[in-house]
Parts: structure tokens; sequence; C-alpha cells
């Protein structure tokens, strides 16, 4: 595409130098820059890609989207400013990619907690309906039996239009998206066509960046006010948790059809009847405006009827049939990381979830207290270079929930793996009459194999904060760690010490 098509209704851009050069790819790493490229200087949180122009140019590259401010003096090339080049990025990559969103329904699924269970159901409704789906989250992307593990949980701009374009391209035109707060901050989705947007709940997470709780609801709120408002789609739907505090206030912006969803609020336009929860599964009748569903599914607990919900709401939103709703959701077996279940016959229980967050950790005990025969025993950490106030809390849920806990390493990063397991334990100390007990053990493996040996009969261990992921950051290493293979081995060597 030359360049002057590629910027062309771009709002504000200021154009220096020559604009019929022809574009074929587009950069924001100068280490890929070379011909016939378009490199994107972005301003990241360590890094300002204005100082890499130079190398940029030296691989070859002559036009350049930069920021107002960049004095331009001097510069071999093309330059173009703009006020936020990352929006810029977001816009000249849909452009270049043929504007894959028009051509597909895409559901944006946003909240702290929720979204990567909700896309696996989204996916196993519509396979049912013969569709061929793309999925873009956290676990993976992947479509048309293509999978390819994911860096981030919603990609950059650049990255996005050319995964929707392949998906297209493979006859897809479904995509399933989690949305995060930090892709919304960072205009990764702005011009992404969506037909849909879902808010699951808001609890603390990731303050470290939007630094206190309002700015974070507020990136939150832009999937709805803003890039579903500006979707050109004939019919937008917004779907949120009548159950969460602010589940009404982040749709009351969006002008377009608003689905609300509840567990057991009947003012809600989604909610359980009635509901049936046990270690097997949840057994639910769903009134709906289309009709009346009967659910059977193999996950487990509140949070789960309610991502069900919010499943069936999207689904019938985008034409979906009642039975194949029903067989999609009877049919999702399991969520790698998301209370997997390590099976044994040792007569315990172990699961394995990615709960992170305050909230998360606590749903996830409170579901598996609920059908503890004797013991709750839980296993968990915090990251490192992470929110630091989520940490205490963690540890008064853990204590204030399970029989016995295990404070342990989770991803330290830079920061000192003890010094992170005493502020969770802060919160361990500050609760009145403590009734469970705890141990710090800093190595994730170790702990692993003292919970495990720990177990009786009628035990429940939940190890946590990992889930899927299948590595441990160390300093700046990644250093293959994977929870449920841990806990595998744990149980083979428990079971060559009684046999």
């Amino acid at each position: 595409m030359k360049l002057y098509d590629l910027i062309k209704g771009y709002e504000n851009a200021e154009i220096t130098g020559e604009t019929k050069l022809e574009i074929k790819g587009i950069e924001y790493n100068s280490k890929e820059a070379g011909k016939d490229k378009l490199f994107v200087a972005i301003k990241g949180e360590k890094l300002d890609g204005h100082n890499y122009i130079t190398d940029a140019l030296t691989r070859g590259t002559r036009a350049f989207i930069v920021d107002k401010s960049f004095d331009i003096t001097g510069l071999n090339g093309t330059a173009i400013k703009v006020n936020n080049t990352l929006d810029a990025l977001a816009y000249i990559s849909s452009r270049l990619y043929g504007e894959p969103s028009n051509e597909m329904m895409i559901a944006g699924i946003t909240g702290t907690n929720g979204k990567t269970t909700i896309t696996y159901l989204l996916e196993s409704i519509w396979k049912g309906e013969k569709q061929i789906v793309g999925i873009i989250g956290t676990v993976n992307y992947r479509f048309n039996n293509y999978s390819e593990p994911s860096s981030l949980t919603t990609p950059m701009s650049r990255d996005l239009q050319g995964l929707l374009s392949h998906m297209r391209d493979s006859g897809v035109r479904k995509v399933f998206m989690e949305v995060s707060s930090h892709s919304l901050e960072k205009c990764r989705i702005n011009y992404c066509k969506i037909d849909i947007g879902v808010f699951t709940n808001i609890t603390q997470d990731h303050l470290d960046y939007h630094l206190d709780f309002n700015n974070y609801f507020n990136a939150k709120k832009k999937l709805f006010s803003e890039i579903l408002n500006n979707s050109t789609k004939k019919q937008k739907f917004a779907v949120s948790n009548l159950d969460d505090p602010r589940g009404k206030e982040i749709v009351n912006e969006f002008t377009g059809d608003k689905i609300m969803y509840s567990v057991s609020d009947s003012r809600a336009d989604v909610y359980a009847e009635h509901a049936k929860f046990s270690d097997n599964g949840i057994e639910a009748l769903v009134n709906t405006p289309w009709g009346k569903l009967n659910i059977e599914s193999t996950l487990i607990g509140t949070h789960n009827l309610s991502n069900i919900l919010a499943a069936i709401s999207c689904s019938i939103c985008m034409g979906a049939d009642i039975k194949s709703v029903e067989n999609g959701i009877y049919k999702l077996k399991n969520i790698p990381g998301r209370l997997e279940r390590i099976e044994n016959n040792n007569g315990f229980s172990v699961f394995v979830d990615y709960a992170h967050t305050p909230d998360a950790l606590k749903n996830v005990l409170d579901v598996l207290r609920s059908f503890t025969e004797n013991r709750l025993i839980v296993v968990f950490g915090c990251g490192g270079d992470r929110d630091t106030s989520k940490r205490p809390l963690m540890g008064i849920h853990a204590a204030d929930i399970a029989d016995y806990v295990i404070v342990t390493s989770d991803n330290p990063r830079t920061e000192s793996p003890v010094s992170i397991m005493l502020d969770i334990e802060k919160g361990i100390k500050s609760i009145n009459g403590l009734k469970s007990e705890y141990v710090l053990i800093e190595d994730r493996k170790s702990a692993i194999l003292t919970a495990v040996k720990m177990l009786r009969n009628g035990d429940v261990l939940l190890v946590a904060g990992k889930g899927h992921e299948d590595y441990q950051i160390i300093g700046t290493e990644k250093r293959h760690f994977d929870d449920r293979e841990e806990c595998r081995e744990a149980i083979r060597e428990v079971n060559s010490y009684t046999h």
C-alpha cells in the first residue's frame, strides 16, 4: 500500500516528505525495520522508540510515525507527526490488513476474572453451530487447527490486525477476544470494529500500572464507551454482570442494546431460576428473553455459573440456537489451569488454578471449601514487580478460608521472593484469632511436594497463581515450570513411598 493511502483519513497527521513510498510492512521494533517498512516510534514503560530511529534508518527504513513533539530536523526520510503513535499504529495496521474486523463478528470480553473461561465456553458453543471460530486470549491464539502461545492477552495492534487478517482468510467468521485493561489503555483494539462487549467483574488487579482502582475501572469502561460505541457494526450489544457493583455503570455510556446477567437476580435479562452446585459441576435452569435453557456443566462454583451466563448472553445475541448453547456448555469438560483437576486414586483432590488476584483466590477457595470433607490446603504466591497492595489481601483470604497455607514463590522477576512472601505473611498475621496454620517455602517445587505429602483421605489441595503457565520468571530469566507437572510428579513420589 502507498504511504498516502495508509495514512489517509487519519486526523491531525502532519506529513513531511515523500508520501508515494510503497509500504509492505509496519514495525515498532527497530531491529525488524527495513526497506519498504514503516517504523512507528512508541514510548514504552522502559524504552522510547524515538531513540531507535537512527537504527531503523541504517536498516533502510525511510518512513516514520513520531510524536508531534519530536524534532525531525535532519531526518533522512518521511516523517508523519501524530498526537498518539499507539493510536496511529492501530489505525494504519487495520488499513494495511484490509480492515479484517469488518468481515467477522467479534466479541470482546473484559473484566478482572473469567475472560478465559468465557472464550472457551463460546468456542465450544459455536463449534456446535459448525462455525470456524477464532480465540485470542491468555492461554493462546487459535483457530482452524492453528495455535500459537500468547505473549500478551491482547496483542499489540499490528499483531492483532495481522492475526485477524489470518483468521478471516482461513474462514473464521466469529472471533472471541479477551480484552485486557492494558490493551485498552495502549490503544491495541482501536479501530477494531466489534459487535459485542462483555463485562465479567472488576476487583483489585494491576494497580502497579493503573495506580488506583478508578483508573483501572475507567480503562475497562473504554471497551463500551469508546470501542463499542465507535464501532460501525449495524447491531451492537453490551453484555454486563448485574451482580457486580459496577456492572451497570460500566455500560451506562453505551448507546446500543444492553443485556444484563445474574446468577440469581430476576431483574436481569438472563438469570438462573435455580442452580445446584457440587464437586461434579453445575446444574441450572436459566431464564432468558429467548427462552429457558437447561444447563449441565462440569465446571464448578458460582463464579463459573456467572461465566456460563455471560457466554449464554453473548452467544444468543450473536444468533446461536438455544440447543447449541446447551450442548456447547455440556461438552466443555475442562479449561487449562482453571480449577483443573489433577487425577489420582489416593482419596484426596488436587486442583491447579490461575487465581492470582484477591477476589479470584477467595472465589476458588470458597468453592473448594464447600465440598472439602477434611482439610483444605492452599499453595500460592504473588508475582514480583507487580501490584504489591494485593499481597496481604491474598494472605488474608487464604488464611481465612483454608486450613493450611503454604506461601511460596510465583514469578518473582527482579524482586526478592522472600520479601514478596513476607508481604503476604503480613496479611495472614493481621487476622485476629488465626485458626489456620501456615508456612513459608520459597522454592515452589518444594512447596508443592510438601503440600502433597501432607494430604490425607478427604483433603483438598489448591495450587494457585500460575494455572496454565509453564514457566517461572526469576530475575529476567524464564525457566520451565508447570504446576500441573509438579503436582503429578509429587503424587508419583508420594505413591512410591507407599507401594
